[in-house]
């Protein structure tokens, strides 16, 4: 017989899910831009890159909005006489689980029952992320490619005398714009390694998996982590060359 103790368990593990499914939903409903904020078009390497760095720019701050109005419904259908203390205490526990790795666990102890299967798909998310983040990476260094060659063009526009300085900092808005894009991503992905992290540690915490399979989760992790860091080298290339350019 189901005790109300378990009973609430498994219904904060489906309601966790859910706020991981909404999440995730929410980042699939971006949609990318065509255009700059000064409405010309990006070039097709931009949008490929934009499209493709999609994926993993879903901020926290958006994980925990959706965590707080789920973990506060929650703390409204538990909370008994305590109604609305409750769905605060909800609304803050579900802050914390829509913003890290909280929700990941849950969701793959939702769908997975034991810790070799939840694991084993923690895996195959990294090994996901891996393949895309690869093509990302070509995008890049095409974007920075034409960045690089965009303000080489704009030094020399300016030096003959054919554009304004403030002809110069309008059309350079666009390189600072990817750079910005990137700082974006990076700064997403890194948060994304360590969700995957924290997840694989508590996991692995509590038993049931094989030497083997940690020795695959730290493969593809490290995969992660190196390629995040070509991509931070890639940004760190095109904020070199704007720093030297005498377009403030």
């Amino acid at each position: 017989m189901m005790t109300s103790s378990s009973k609430t368990m498994r219904t904060t593990a489906k309601v966790v899910a859910v706020v991981l499914g909404a999440s995730i939903f929410l980042s699939a409903c971006q949609t990318t831009s065509t255009t700059r904020a000064d409405g010309t078009p990006l070039t097709p390497a931009e949008m490929r890159m934009r499209e493709q760095a999609a994926t993993y720019n879903q901020t926290i701050a958006e994980g925990a909005a959706v965590g707080c109005l789920v973990g506060g419904g929650l703390g409204l259908l538990l909370g008994g006489g305590k109604s609305l203390q409750n769905a605060a205490v909800g609304c803050a526990i579900g802050l914390g689980v829509g913003a890290g790795a909280g929700a990941y666990v849950a969701d793959k102890q939702e769908k997975y029952a034991n810790k070799e299967d939840q694991l084993e798909a923690m895996t195959a998310d990294v090994q996901a992320d891996n393949e895309r983040l690869a093509g990302l990476i070509d995008s890049v260094r095409q974007v920075i490619a034409e960045d690089t060659a965009r303000i080489d063009q704009l030094e020399r526009q300016l030096a003959a005398g054919k554009i304004s300085m403030d002809q110069a900092k309008s059309q350079m808005a666009s390189v600072d714009a990817n750079q910005k894009y990137l700082d974006q991503t990076i700064a997403s992905l890194n948060e994304r390694y360590q969700t995957y992290q924290e997840a694989a540690q508590q996991v692995a915490a509590k038993g049931g998996t094989s030497r083997s399979q940690t020795r695959e989760m730290e493969k593809e992790m490290a995969q992660l982590e190196s390629q995040i860091a070509q991509l931070e080298s890639e940004r760190d290339s095109l904020a070199q060359r704007r720093s030297v350019s005498r377009i403030g």
